[in-house]
C-alpha cells in the first residue's frame, strides 16, 4: 500500500461591506482531507454543506435567540498532478450556493468561487521501503487563491450582499502548508498545518489571516474487491478579525475545533469518501455565531 497523507486547503468566502453586521462565516473552510493513492494522479468532485446561526448581540446569542440562519453548499472540482516525481500540484475550483434567512428576509447567492492551486514538495517518503517497519512522509509547499469568483453581488434593492454571502473574496491570497504521515502496517497517523495570508481587495476589505491544523488516525483494511479507510481526528481553525477600511469588521474572526469521522472506499480506479465534522469548541464572531454539524462527500478517479 502506498503511503497516504493529509493536506489542507482553506477557501475564503465573501468580500466587500454589507448592510448587516453579523453573518454565519465559513471559518472552517474546505479542506482536501486524506487524499487517495499518494503517488498517483486523480480528478474528483466533492460536495459539502455547512450551516450557521447568527445573532446581532452577544446577550441574544447566549440565550439562544438567533436572528438568522445560513447554509453554505459547495461543489468542488479538484485534482492532483505530478509534473515531477517529488512535486505534486493540487488544484480546486468551487461552485457555491449560499442561503440566508434573517427574520424572514431571504438572501440567495450562487456562482463559481475562487480557484486555488497548491504545490507541495515531498521532502521525505519511505512508503516503499521494505527494510523499515515504520513508513514516513513529509511534504511542504505553498499555493495561491485567485479572485476568480464574483464578489460584488447585490440584492434586489441594489445593496451589496454580506461579504460571507459572496461567491468570491475579490483578493489574491497566499498559502503555506506542511503535512506529515507515519504508518506501521495498516495503522497510521497524519498531521498538518496551513497558514493563509490574505490581501486587501479593491473594496478595501481585508479578510483576516488564518491558521489551521488537523490530526487524524486511520486504518487500512484490504478486502477481496475493495479497500476501506476509516479515520478519526480533530480539525481546528483560527481566523483573525477582518478589516473594513481602517476599522475591524464586527462579528468576524474566531476559533473553532471540530471532531471528524470519515470513511473512504477504494475500488479499482475509483474512491468514494464521506466525512462528518462536529464542533467541540467554538468562539466565532465574538460569540455571536454558532456553527452546526457539517459534512462532505467526495468521488475521485485515480489514474
Amino acid at each position: 500500500m502506498r503511503t497516504l497523507f493529509l493536506t489542507v486547503a482553506l477557501l475564503a468566502f465573501g468580500s466587500v461591506a454589507s448592510a448587516c453586521d453579523v453573518c454565519g462565516c465559513s471559518i472552517g473552510g474546505n479542506y482536501f482531507g486524506i487524499l487517495p493513492q499518494f503517488h498517483r494522479h486523480f480528478v474528483g468532485i466533492r460536495y459539502s454543506e455547512q450551516s450557521f446561526r447568527s445573532a446581532h448581540s452577544l446577550s441574544a446569542a447566549r440565550l439562544g435567540n438567533y436572528d438568522s440562519d445560513e447554509q453554505f453548499r459547495t461543489a468542488d472540482v479538484l485534482g492532483r498532478f505530478y509534473p515531477l516525481r517529488r512535486l505534486q500540484m493540487l488544484a480546486l475550483v468551487p461552485y457555491h450556493d449560499f442561503h440566508r434567512n434573517d427574520n424572514g428576509a431571504v438572501t440567495h447567492s450562487q456562482g463559481v468561487g475562487d480557484a486555488s492551486v497548491l504545490a507541495s514538495y515531498i521532502l521525505l517518503d519511505t512508503g516503499d521501503s521494505l527494510r523499515q517497519s515504520w513508513q514516513h512522509t513529509l511534504t511542504m509547499g505553498g499555493g495561491i487563491k485567485l479572485p476568480t469568483g464574483r464578489h460584488a453581488l447585490k440584492d434586489s434593492e441594489g445593496k451589496l450582499l454580506h461579504e460571507n454571502m459572496q461567491p468570491g473574496s475579490g483578493s489574491t491570497d497566499f498559502m503555506l502548508t506542511a503535512a506529515y504521515t507515519i504508518r506501521r502496517g495498516a495503522w497510521g497517523f497524519t498531521a498538518d498545518v496551513l497558514g493563509r495570508l490574505n490581501t486587501t481587495n479593491h473594496h478595501d476589505y481585508h479578510f483576516g489571516n488564518r491558521v489551521s491544523g488537523s490530526v487524524k488516525a486511520f486504518y487500512w483494511k484490504n478486502m477481496p474487491k475493495f479497500s476501506l479507510l476509516p479515520n478519526i481526528g480533530i480539525f481546528s481553525d483560527h481566523a483573525a478579525a477582518s478589516r473594513d477600511g481602517n476599522a475591524f469588521a464586527e462579528g468576524t474572526g474566531g476559533n473553532i475545533a471540530l471532531a471528524t469521522l470519515g470513511l473512504d472506499v477504494y475500488a479499482g480506479h475509483f474512491s468514494l469518501g464521506c466525512t462528518v465534522q462536529q464542533p467541540v469548541f467554538q468562539d466565532l464572531g465574538g460569540g455571536k455565531i454558532h456553527s452546526n454539524t457539517r459534512w462532505m462527500t467526495t468521488l475521485n478517479y485515480i489514474f
